[in-house]
């Protein structure tokens, strides 16, 4: 087997990847070593002696000790003491929760190079500064930003995410987006969103075409070829006009799903800023579009029998905690009568954490709070605490897998499921006694990025021991897009540099960009409420 040095690390030993080899007491260096052919797994893996957090009856979660055998990108078995020939690679789980890898069901991963700008901001200041601004990113800067997106995905034990890509300048957009996102080893479904064109460069905002002709010219070359990566990257689209014509977007949404279009999914929020304009869910209902392969992202402030609508079509809302919390738009997660129909994500990992526990925590302990005040306001309390920790564990996994029609795939520990799944350690000083004690508990609650010791996506190892392994950049799914790095073995210490000078250089591009003047363009442009707006914190 060929190797390649990956890092120069310190002393005494050389490791490969059959285990260590004693070298020479002088020569003072310490290599670690993976095989050039990182696309190559071994063909079994068997994670020994953890504790699995299995969905017995479709939502109940219980711990239990086992084997878990993985053959290719499935689950084989789930077993005590199962026996393995020696091919079989072994990873001691020991000490480990075994956990569904998570899935997120609302992400804009391409928006890597703009963390910690929007500590403070509302939605009016995040869209500018925010996602507009990809006006400035080139090809290679979508490339690294979305790359590095989906690996901090993969790091906190993500191993599933619908990209809604709101960065669609040009042709070579989606197919450079892809190509990240294959090359990472992520599981997705790539929503490529309505070309914007930008002809001036301080109008970040730029213009949209949605007629099916312009719209979806780039989407049914990439169609044509979906889905991607052995099937682990399915194609969806993204609609967040959905004030058009009706008999335009009928025509958008046919289209599409006479492509097979795994995912339709929109923006929908509301409330007096929008002038308490319709929601997402009444907008597509008149249009006769609600569907299974519908997903409304947020949905805040909805209006009296949304969730019929959707329980009506089977369509799916996804909430994102950590945003929408900071906007002041209350999550619908969990409220009794959206739970059943929705999912989680992380939105903007620029905003704050992508970390799918720490999404599951923020939305229970809102929820719990609502709940608190709806009886003291009856001049009633509880006895007992709910929602349940279980509840939103729920939503994160296989809520995830019922929003994207992929139930039993994905989202669950299950014999016959793609092989998605992350190890967490339980002796770390934040999971010591908590692991022990309440192991699902453990991981919504206590948990960190720091106890996510191994990720494992469609049957390969992404992320062992703690450190993200190195990926191969893959070909460009199509001839438009792609960058020329095909084949080109990339550390985690080689996109760092790369992201910070793309950072850098987006930085030096928007200089020139008053963000304020855009607010005011994009207060018009959305029909938001200026009189009632205030102007102070």
């Amino acid at each position: 087997m060929d190797f390649i040095c990956l890092d120069y690390i310190g002393f005494s030993k050389l490791i490969n990847a059959g285990g260590a080899i004693g070298i020479p007491h002088w020569t003072q260096f310490y290599l670690t070593i993976y095989p050039t052919s990182m696309s190559s797994p071994p063909s079994e893996i068997l994670l020994q002696g953890g504790t699995l957090l299995v969905h017995q009856n479709d939502s109940r979660v219980v711990p239990i000790h086992a084997d878990i055998l993985i053959h290719g990108n499935q689950i084989k078995k789930i077993e005590q003491n199962i026996r393995v020939d020696d091919h079989v690679r072994i990873l001691d789980c020991s000490d480990k929760i075994i956990s569904p890898g998570f899935i997120s069901t609302h992400h804009h991963l391409w928006q890597t190079q703009l963390k910690g700008k929007h500590g403070n901001h509302t939605l009016l200041e995040y869209m500018p500064s925010g996602n507009l601004i990809g006006a400035l990113y080139s090809p290679d800067d979508a490339f690294w930003g979305e790359l590095s997106g989906a690996m901090e995905a993969i790091d906190a034990g993500t191993t599933c995410v619908v990209d809604h890509s709101s960065l669609n300048i040009g042709p070579e957009y989606p197919s450079t987006m892809i190509q990240a996102l294959e090359t990472s080893g992520l599981r997705a479904v790539y929503c490529q969103c309505v070309p914007r064109t930008i002809t001036d460069d301080d109008d970040l905002l730029g213009s949209y075409d949605h007629t099916p002709t312009s719209a979806l010219t780039t989407w049914k070359t990439l169609a044509q070829v979906a889905p991607l990566a052995d099937g682990r990257i399915q194609l969806g689209f993204a609609v967040d006009n959905l004030y058009l014509p009706t008999s335009q977007i009928q025509e958008l949404y046919s289209q599409l799903r006479s492509m097979n279009a795994k995912i339709i999914t929109s923006h929908g929020t509301g409330g007096l800023s929008f002038g308490n304009a319709p929601s997402a869910a009444q907008l597509l209902h008149q249009s006769g579009l609600l569907g299974p392969d519908i997903l409304i992202s947020h949905a805040n402030f909805p209006k009296p029998g949304d969730a019929e609508l959707l329980a009506k079509h089977g369509a799916s809302v996804s909430s994102t905690p950590n945003t929408e919390l900071q906007m002041g738009y209350p999550p619908v997660g969990l409220m009794p009568e959206f739970e059943p129909h929705a999912s989680l994500g992380v939105d903007c990992h620029s905003w704050g954490g992508g970390f799918m526990p720490y999404q599951m925590r923020l939305l229970l302990q809102y929820a719990r709070t609502v709940r608190s005040e709806n009886l003291a306001e009856k001049g009633k309390w509880s006895r007992y605490n709910a929602p349940s920790v279980e509840q939103v564990f729920n939503l994160g996994t296989i809520g995830g897998a019922r929003t994207l029609g992929m139930t039993g795939q994905v989202g669950q520990l299950k014999v016959g499921a793609k092989a998605d799944l992350v190890i967490f350690d339980t002796t770390s000083p934040s999971m010591l006694a908590a692991a022990q004690e309440d192991p699902l508990a453990a991981v919504v609650l206590h948990s960190s990025e720091r106890d996510v010791n191994t990720v494992i996506v469609d049957g390969i190892v992404r992320k062992e021991r703690g450190s993200l392994l190195p990926v191969s950049v893959t070909k460009a799914p199509v001839t438009d897009g792609g960058v020329e790095m095909e084949g080109r073995q990339l550390a985690w210490s080689d996109i760092v540099g790369a992201v910070l000078k793309s950072r850098a250089t987006i930085q030096q591009k928007s200089r020139g960009v008053d963000m304020r003047a855009v607010e005011e363009t994009i207060i018009g442009a959305f029909h938001m409420d200026r009189e009632n707006m205030i102007e102070s914190a």
